[in-house]
């Protein structure tokens, strides 16, 4: 699907600040309100604009990501989507990707400890051992999310997770604010505060607050470019000798790239993993090929898998 240079701005606009209002939008893009308005409701009808994410930095809850991925056996494809739909009405269950490669799904949790893991594990998995081949099991270290180039060359911008378990409990009120602004962070301010029961001014207040402790780190725009001509990757980088000053070097290389929407550090299968988007599989070797030659002293072996259905992430389902 072809963007025109206005829609195209303001997909740049909104892809890390998904809360901007419809008149700052407008200014920038000088078009009025109104129009602003119809078009990016045309976007979300097109598919093009997926949905609006708070990205949470669940660390500071307490909560650990762990990235599961499948190979499964003998299941139909319409068991597998009733599986599916099961998983991700799971409330522990953050996303499900379906993958075309050595595992089929990737599952995405959010849990205190490897105890509650294992409980989640089963309850989402109940009745279905019997398909599922193979599993690779990763936890989260750290993550880094990016503004991508693809759609406009715009400013380099980065957000990241803490790396320390620096736990900040919350109220009530707070945790329901940060469910309702993870699964749609364009919602207003007086549309939130019927949900929680606050006044409009109260729950300004204590969204600020919460953007000032980075618990909620940036708001995010699911863009859907698989429909705009690109293909979507996860790539495993394992590497020699991992250090943070290399891991700070590949970061940014792959931020100045432009297709790079997140990079990870984990425990697990691999060292690095990051998620990206190319025109075809020639440029996705490409890429590879500039990272190998980049770090070839450091670099013992890059994996790939193709994602070809990724659902929007919400980081803290009901």
């Amino acid at each position: 699907m072809e963007l025109d240079l206005k829609n195209k701005k303001i997909l740049t606009e909104l892809d890390m600040n998904a809360r901007l209002p419809h008149s700052i939008i407008a200014k920038r893009v000088r078009l009025s309100k109104q129009v602003v308005k119809y078009r990016i409701e045309k976007l979300e009808i097109e598919r093009i604009i997926e949905g609006y994410n708070a990205i949470i930095d669940l660390n500071k809850l307490g909560e650990t990501i762990f990235v599961i991925y499948l190979k499964l056996i003998q299941l139909s494809t319409s068991k597998e989507k009733d599986w599916i739909k099961k998983i991700k009405s799971d409330k522990d269950v953050l996303a499900v990707g379906k993958n075309a490669s050595l595992y089929d799904l990737t599952l995405v949790i959010k849990c205190k400890n490897n105890q509650e893991l294992d409980k989640i594990f089963k309850r989402i998995t109940s009745g279905m051992n019997n398909k599922i081949k193979e599993k690779l099991i990763t936890s989260e270290i750290e993550s880094t999310y990016f503004n991508l180039h693809l759609i406009m060359k715009d400013k380099n911008e980065e957000v990241s997770t803490s790396e320390t378990k620096d736990f900040i409990k919350l109220d009530e009120i707070d945790l329901s604010i940060i469910k309702e602004l993870s699964n749609n962070c364009r919602i207003s301010l007086l549309g939130l505060s019927d949900k929680v029961n606050l006044t409009p001014n109260g729950v300004k207040d204590r969204i600020r607050k919460l953007e000032e402790k980075k618990i909620i780190m940036v708001y995010k725009t699911k863009i859907n470019y698989e429909k705009l001509g690109y293909l979507h990757f996860r790539v495993f980088l394992h590497l020699m000798n991992f250090n943070e000053d290399l891991y700070d070097k590949v970061k940014s290389f792959l931020k100045n790239k432009g297709n790079v929407e997140s990079i990870s550090r984990y425990i697990g299968y691999a060292d690095i993993d990051f998620r990206c988007y190319t025109k075809g599989i020639v440029d996705l070797y490409q890429l590879i090929s500039d990272i190998k030659d980049s770090f070839l002293d450091e670099i013992i072996q890059v994996d790939s898998i193709p994602i070809f259905n990724w659902d929007k992430i919400n980081f803290y389902p009901r």
